[in-house]
């Protein structure tokens, strides 16, 4: 059965539970404000989530854990740092300092912002944030589990996201990889040259050249220190209220309307964390890394939806974290089935630049996929202050909701 068969009077039920996620979208935005990873205002808001979905779930947690709120963007202003003494050690004649801080500058981006490893946060004070999870049981015995999930935090704000958008983000990210390349290749040369008797203050025309080109990159890297306005958390409206409540959307409609599935259980997920690197759905699954082990004949998939504001944008992620993950294609199909059931045909694709937290389950060893509705230009709203309750779109929002709800009742029916 689809969803849109389950209840008499579909759209408007689903109408009903838009106007739901879009009515505490707004009271967490003027209630409780900007959420940072471990802030009060994130613990409040997903306090009043936990309330929102004991009335539609049979059990409703909330599981704490510890991570830092800055280190995992920390890895942009430290890198320019590092590329700016790279630079002035490669004028100086100082090449192995040169390469080295070119290479510890690349181990950084490739670690915290390719691979979403926390290297940096043993540098950095942690905080206690949380997982808010809502599951509705199956009648019958548990043969399937569908983990809808959104995030609860808010991201401090991209200076140049605002101030000037794409072409600036752009901009930043070609010359820092610029400036890394030279900083690499310009050491590296240098060190040959010097191996050859050549040394930096002759008449050594490469090296020149080199020196001057990364002169230029200079003001372009200056500027990467302030890439995060860590004074100015968003609200987030969007990126990610949009998807908790669509998430809890799914469990109260299914309450209200009496469903239940005979073996299937449905999960509500608003995990914290996601702008610290992810942190919150790695914490969930590692916490219950022993009961998804126990229970390897549940089939379980992890389906994650963020930031639901642009249906003419909309993607399904089979492959994430910049294309170094794979999610599960089985559950990118099943999603895109169930948005062709909507009315849309919803490209499959891959992340280009950054994550969502179905990497992190994918990761896990539970199949995931990852639904979005953004300019992934990006869109100007994207971690700025102009992410806010009033830049919510009432379409696109119950687009994904439909879509959600296809996805569980197309899962209970058919699995992966």
């Amino acid at each position: 059965m689809k969803a849109s068969e389950s209840v008499a009077r579909y759209d408007s039920e689903v109408r009903l539970y838009t106007n739901y996620a879009i009515k505490n979208i707004k009271k967490v935005c003027k209630d409780f404000g900007p959420r940072p990873v471990g802030s009060e205002a994130e613990k409040n808001a997903q306090l009043h989530m936990k309330k929102e979905l004991e009335s539609s779930c049979d059990t409703v947690t909330r599981e704490e854990y510890k991570c830092s709120d800055k280190a995992f963007m920390a890895w942009v202003p430290l890198g320019a740092v590092l590329i700016l003494f790279s630079i002035v050690m490669f004028t100086l004649g100082i090449p192995v300092a040169s390469l080295a801080a070119s290479l510890v500058t690349l181990f950084i981006i490739l670690a915290e912002f390719i691979f979403y490893k926390p290297v940096l946060d043993v540098f950095f004070p942690k905080k206690t944030s949380g997982n808010v999870i809502g599951v509705r049981k199956a009648t019958g015995e548990t043969k399937k589990r569908i983990i809808i999930a959104g995030h609860t935090d808010s991201a401090f704000e991209w200076t140049y996201t605002y101030h000037g958008g794409h072409n600036v983000v752009l901009t930043i990210i070609l010359t820092a990889v610029i400036a890394i390349l030279l900083g690499i290749g310009g050491s590296i040369y240098a060190l040959i040259a010097g191996a050859q008797g050549i040394v930096w203050t002759g008449d050594n025309l490469a090296m020149k050249i080199i020196a001057v080109v990364t002169y230029v990159t200079v003001p372009v890297i200056c500027a990467a220190i302030v890439f995060t306005n860590y004074k100015r958390p968003v609200m987030g409206a969007n990126d990610n209220l949009s998807g908790c409540f669509l998430s809890a959307a799914v469990v109260k409609f299914l309450a209200a309307n009496d469903i239940r599935f005979e073996n299937t259980e449905v999960v509500a997920a608003m995990v914290g964390g996601e702008e610290a690197g992810l942190r919150g759905t790695k914490a969930y699954m590692k916490a219950h890394a022993q009961e998804f082990k126990d229970e390897k004949d549940v089939e379980t998939i992890f389906v994650a939806f963020d930031t639901i504001r642009e249906h003419e944008f909309m993607a399904i992620y089979d492959k994430d974290m910049t294309g170094v993950v794979k999610n599960d294609k089985r559950v990118a199909k099943l999603l895109q089935d169930a948005a062709k059931s909507v009315g849309y045909d919803v490209p499959i694709k891959a992340i280009e630049l950054g994550s969502t937290d179905a990497a992190a389950a994918s990761q896990a060893g539970i199949p995931a996929a990852s639904f979005t509705a953004m300019d992934p230009a990006p869109a100007r709203y994207y971690h700025t202050r102009l992410d806010t309750e009033d830049n919510l779109d009432p379409k696109t929002l119950e687009i994904g909701l439909k879509i959600a709800l296809e996805t569980v009742f197309d899962f209970d029916e058919k699995g992966i």
